[in-house]
């Protein structure tokens, strides 16, 4: 493995950059994995011209980009699976810094998945990425200016449809979902960011009695909960789980009897979370549940196949509402609090990307590459359509006022007033 410096940087500019901000877009779907970011002057129609800068990029991945400061962070990898990549760019130029590099190991994968899904997690010291690789997963750390700190290994990794979890960090532990498609090969894992070491580690059971594999592809969530950090994961035989960051103890368990897979991630609003279930690319089961500090969690409600649940795309809580963004391009909007329709609609398209919040407006990027701007809000308007000349299936960025878009060919930074 290695590292290609392209810029020589500035040790003086790095001490500047910030180095805690709770406002740093610094894992899947930014603060809290919440998906809601604060900016202003995001035009409804986006033309090339209105791009501050855009780069190409060589080599695929579903991954979004990560931000501190600055420093942007994306994870790519080659289309045969041979090499995969960290890059970091300067996110207010798009000048690529550095590249670090090092070879990959292939394993089974769905049709639309590539090696590269899992977003990375970023603090002020270190990038933290998680890969399927071969027979094993592992998770690795490098420095801002792209040296290796750290690599871990776990080994009897088999993959049903590859590998898609993000890292985050909660409560200062680098939290990892490594589930694998063989009973009782899968883990939780708390690492300590600095050293990778494991802190704790949760065996979780994948298979099912009739041998049925269930891998979960989501991303764990954090919250506080009567002012106590706790972590979410969630898995389709294991169900939920409230752990404590620190250690790994079980704060509470829900088993909702589940019988799909978990592929999109854990959404999360106003003390309550919320995630689908579903095969097919279709959502068929969902669960909102209310975490308690200690004891078990309150089932707020459930819902199924017929109330438009998403696959693959992250549910979204914005002002008091539940957004599902299903993958076939109809956007259901319902009451957080009871679960009720408020409108579904056709928005068209297909997604594999998970709606944002954004200057108040809901906006999502399909598969074909058209970026769709919705008015927040009990009536359904769509307020613009951009067509961005390549399809995508990631989730988008946003951190010191830009908009950042990765598509298949390029990466792209829009600016608001």
């Amino acid at each position: 493995m290695n590292t290609r410096p392209l810029l020589c940087l500035v040790a003086a500019s790095f001490l500047l950059l910030p180095q805690t901000d709770a406002q740093e877009w610094s894992r899947f779907r930014g603060v809290d994995g919440a998906g809601i970011a604060k900016m202003s002057g995001l035009r409804h129609v986006i033309q090339e011209s209105d791009y501050l800068w855009s780069v190409p990029l060589d080599g695929v991945g579903h991954s979004s980009p990560v931000l501190w400061g600055e420093k942007l962070f994306l994870t790519l990898a080659d289309a045969d699976g041979s090499n995969r990549r960290i890059e970091c760019f300067d996110a207010a130029s798009g000048t690529r810094l550095w590249v670090w590099e090092a070879p990959l190991e292939t394993h089974n994968l769905h049709k639309f998945n590539n090696f590269a899904s899992s977003t990375p997690t970023v603090d002020g010291d270190r990038v933290y990425a998680a890969w399927g690789s071969g027979k094993h997963t592992e998770a690795l750390a490098l420095d801002h200016a792209g040296q290796l700190v750290w690599k871990r290994e776990w080994p009897e990794f088999t993959s049903d449809h590859g590998f898609a979890s993000s890292p985050i960090l909660c409560d200062g532990v680098l939290i990892v979902n490594t589930d694998s498609a063989e009973l009782r090969k899968s883990l939780v894992l708390g690492l300590d960011p600095a050293t990778g070491k494991s802190l704790w580690e949760l065996e979780r059971v994948t298979t099912d009695a009739e041998e049925k594999h269930l891998t979960a592809y989501n991303t764990p969530v954090s919250m506080k909960v009567d002012g106590k950090e706790i972590v979410v994961v969630l898995q389709t035989n294991d169900g939920w789980k409230g752990l404590d960051p620190k250690t790994g103890q079980v704060l509470w368990s829900y088993d909702g009897e589940y019988t799909q897979r978990s592929v999109s991630s854990i959404a999360s609003g106003r003390g309550t979370v919320f995630a689908t279930f579903g095969s097919g690319g279709k959502g068929r089961q969902g669960t909102a549940l209310r975490p308690q500090a200690n004891g078990e969690p309150e089932l707020v409600y459930a819902l199924g196949l017929n109330d438009g649940l998403g696959y693959v795309p992250t549910p979204l809580y914005f002002e008091g509402r539940l957004y599902l963004w299903g993958d076939g391009g109809i956007l259901s909007c319902l009451d957080a609090e009871t679960g009720e329709k408020i409108y579904r609609e056709r928005v068209g398209g297909n997604y594999f990307a998970s709606p944002l919040a954004v200057d108040g407006k809901i906006l999502n990027l399909s598969r074909e590459g058209e970026l769709i701007m919705i008015e927040a809000g009990d009536t359904f308007k769509i307020l613009g359509r951009s067509d961005l000349g390549s399809g995508s299936s990631c989730t988008p960025a946003v951190a010191n006022g830009r908009l950042y878009l990765r598509t298949e060919t390029a990466l792209i930074c829009i600016a608001g007033s």
